[in-house]
Order: structure tokens, then sequence, then C-alpha cells
């Protein structure tokens, strides 16, 4: 005898929290009226850093909501694994009250910690495994993480699922709805259905066309997805597809505004620690030499030796106070998730750097790396620019033959960068340090802001 099973889902939710708490509220009206099974899957990048909660507490708060929204099972994916490592993902698992999903990357040459490849959840009367997979960035093996084959490690793992009793796989994926179609093929047999997430894609009614149907709701909790499938003795069948749009007037879930506010409480006193005073205020500005920033560049130069250091003002949002300098004034002054990088460049390619990054039309432009800010002045340190444009270090004139140690961030130095058309062959990013850390670091140990 068949039996139905409904899979709810939502993917790329960037922190729009009010969004999730509707759709949570939703969630929950439907498992109240329903006569089967229903799992509530998370396709991945609930985390923003451009949310001021999220960026404070590494994404974790964004998976506490998760967590009070009955979220069945999430994938990891890039809002926070790419910005700050796997070392985070322990708190996203102790935010969503279970472990986060993903079968495609290690990190160590095992499953990352607080991960695990695939979990086995009872709908109903049906067990159902989901297997996580995620999209791959160059910048993770400067994290210590692999990527495995793909197909194989999906196969692998939806093999032991069925061994342990699963009669429905779900590949939860957050690869993007291009990556989904290369892969639906290859995994018909394997997976019954794919649940996607990364390319921000909306599927009214899913798209069955490669193999293994796919399914994804867009973003921001715009929309809530549904499948029903019929499960019987001989498997699964996918019985429908469909995206069910949220209004942006509709209830709100409770348990989930409740768990924003114990965040918010929980964030306000960690960044009420005192770490460190400065002698006088130090000011922001994008477009001229200001404080805040030359400060950032100083503690680059401090943490990680070299010639000279550069950085954009775009990493810095606000000043710093005189006197007692407080956590949340320093993630006020910087929340900014771009590692510490270290690479060597001749002085021809340096100059050309320095010149370009300190003109007014290069403050002014903007990029999605910095999600529309403008890049902001480019400020040294370690070097010194007269007024005509001659840039000195040590009292000796950059020499465009020689090779010259820098220190940036990953903003400045690898293919993100304005700067950088080639990466820098010895180029090392020193993860997972992020701006507000570093600076926090060395406030600590400059007590009076002075190197």
């Amino acid at each position: 005898m068949a039996t139905t099973l409904e899979i709810l889902h939502w993917n790329d939710v960037h922190g729009r929290y009010a969004g999730l708490a509707r759709l949570s509220a939703r969630v929950r009206e439907i498992r109240e009226g329903a006569d089967h099974g229903v799992l509530v899957l998370d396709g991945g990048d609930v985390e923003e850093s451009s949310v001021r909660l999220s960026a404070l507490t590494y994404g974790a708060a964004s998976w506490r909501l998760l967590g009070a929204a009955a979220v069945d099972a999430a994938v990891l994916g890039n809002g926070g694994l790419l910005r700050y490592g796997p070392d985070v993902v322990p708190r996203y698992r102790d935010g969503l009250g279970t472990t986060p999903v993903l079968a495609t990357i290690e990190h160590d040459g095992a499953v990352i910690e607080g991960a695990a490849a695939s979990v086995l959840l009872l709908a109903g009367d049906r067990l159902v495994g989901v297997v996580g997979a995620t999209a791959w960035f160059p910048e993770y093996p400067a994290f210590g993480l692999v990527h495995r084959d793909e197909v194989e490690a999906i196969t692998a793992e939806a093999t032991s699922l069925r061994e342990r009793g699963a009669q429905v796989v779900v590949l939860l994926s957050h690869c993007g709805y291009p990556h989904d179609l290369e892969l639906a093929g290859p995994l018909v047999g394997v997976v019954d259905l794919i649940v996607g997430g990364h390319s921000h894609t909306a599927l009214p009614h899913g798209d069955r066309s490669a193999g293994v149907p796919i399914t994804q709701a867009g973003q921001y909790a715009e929309h809530l997805g549904r499948v029903i499938l019929e499960v019987d003795g001989d498997g699964a069948r996918v019985a429908s597809m469909g995206l069910e749009p949220v209004s942006p007037d509709g209830p709100q879930d409770p348990a989930v505004l409740a768990e924003l506010d114990a965040a918010e409480r929980d964030l306000g006193e960690w960044l009420a620690e005192p770490v460190g005073t400065l002698p006088e205020a130090l000011d922001l500005s994008l477009e001229r030499e200001c404080g805040v920033a030359n400060l950032l560049a100083e503690a680059l130069l401090w943490k990680h030796p070299g010639d000279v250091a550069v950085l954009m003002a775009a990493h810095c949002a606000d000043g710093l106070p005189a006197g007692v300098v407080r956590r949340g004034d320093v993630w006020a002054a910087t929340s900014s998730p771009a590692n510490p990088a270290t690479a060597t460049l001749s002085g021809a390619h340096l100059r050309s750097m320095i010149t370009s990054g300190r003109t007014r039309e290069h403050a002014r432009a903007t990029r999605r790396s910095f999600r529309g800010r403008p890049y902001g002045l480019l400020h040294v340190a370690g070097a010194q620019i007269g007024a005509d444009g001659t840039i000195t270090m040590g009292g000796e004139p950059l020499d465009d033959a020689r090779a010259y140690r820098v220190t940036g961030t990953d903003s400045e130095l690898t293919s993100y960068s304005p700067f950088v058309e080639e990466e820098p062959g010895d180029l090392v990013l020193h993860t997972p340090m992020i701006m507000p850390e570093l600076l926090e670091a060395y406030l600590a140990a400059h007590p009076r802001g002075v190197s």
C-alpha cells in the first residue's frame, strides 16, 4: 500500500529572518493539518554577511533560527563555510539542534567536524535518508578542505542509507541548478529527489528533464517548496512539485521570533566586553586617508610581517572611539569576513596597485564582493607616499625590479581583487582569521593603539 510523504523546503534565505518566521508559521500550519509524514529541509545559505546579527555571530544565529523553525535537515552552503571555515560548523549544529549534512567536501580526510555526510529521518511510517552536497570553491583548500567525487560520494551514502532501511533518499544540494542538472542523470536509481539551492532558482513545477526530479524554491524566503511523494514496496515516486508564495503580510512563527530576541540578547552581552583602548578617536572615510583603515592596515602588517601592507577602506564601516574600545566597537568598525593574505609582488606591480588604488575612480568603484559598497581608498602601511605620488619604503624609493613581500587580504591579493589578474604563485590565505578578529587581537597587543 502506498504512503504519502511531503517534503517542504526553502533555500538561500540570506538573513531574511522575518521571511523565515513566515515560512515557519506556514510549515507548522501544514504539519498540524497533515495526515501524512512531513519533513522540512533547508537548502543552504541561511547566513548573510551583510546582516548584522548573522555577521557578528559568524552565521550561527541564523542556524539557531532554523532550529526554532523545526527544520529536520539542512545542508552546509558557502555562506558560512567560505567566509569562516569549517571550525564554525559545530556552532551551526548546536543552533540547529541536529547535524548539518555534507558528503562531498571533507576536512583532514574525514567528514567536517559537526556535520554528517547524511542523516536518516522518520517521516510518518517511512524512513527517509538525506545526503548533503555543496558547491566547491577554489579557496576551500586554504581551510584544509578536500573535494570528493560527487557521484561517488552521494552513491556511497545513498547505498548505506538504503541498507539501513531508508525507503526514500533525497539529495539536499547547495550546488546550484545547472550543476544539479548534471548530477540528475548519473544519480537515477540512486536518489529519488534533488532539493536544490545556491543558484536562487525558482522552479514553479520542478524539473524532470534530466533524470532525477529537481526542485528549488528561489531565494530570500519568498517561496515555500512543496513536494509530494508516493512510497510503496517498489520505491518512491515524485507525484508533484510546486512553489507556494509566502505573503510579506503573513503570520510569523512566535518560536522563531522568540529565538531571534534571545540571539540578539546573547550578542549584546558578547559585544559589550572591553577589548582595548585608544588615545584618540579614529575616523572613517572612503575617499581619503582615515584613521580606522590605517589602523587595520597596521594590524595586518603586525600579524603577518612583510615589506608593506595594503587594504581597501571598504573593509571598514565606522570609526573607533577614544578610550575603552568594546568588541561592539570593533565589529561596528569592521565586520569584514576577509582573511589576511600574503604574497610576493614585483615593485612595478606594487607601484601600479598603490597608484591606481589611491585614485578617486577606484575609491568610488563598486563590486559584488563588498555587497555594492565602494572600494574606498587603498590604505598602505610600511610605505610613504609623497604629495607628488613618489613611493618610498625604509627611506629608499620603490624599486620596480625588486620583489616585495606584501600583506593584505583576499580582497586585495587574489583574483577577487581589482589589482590582480593572475594570482601570485606564493599566495597564502591565512585562514580562518577575519578582519574583526585581527583588529581585536591588535588592540589587545597594543593597549594604546600604537605600534
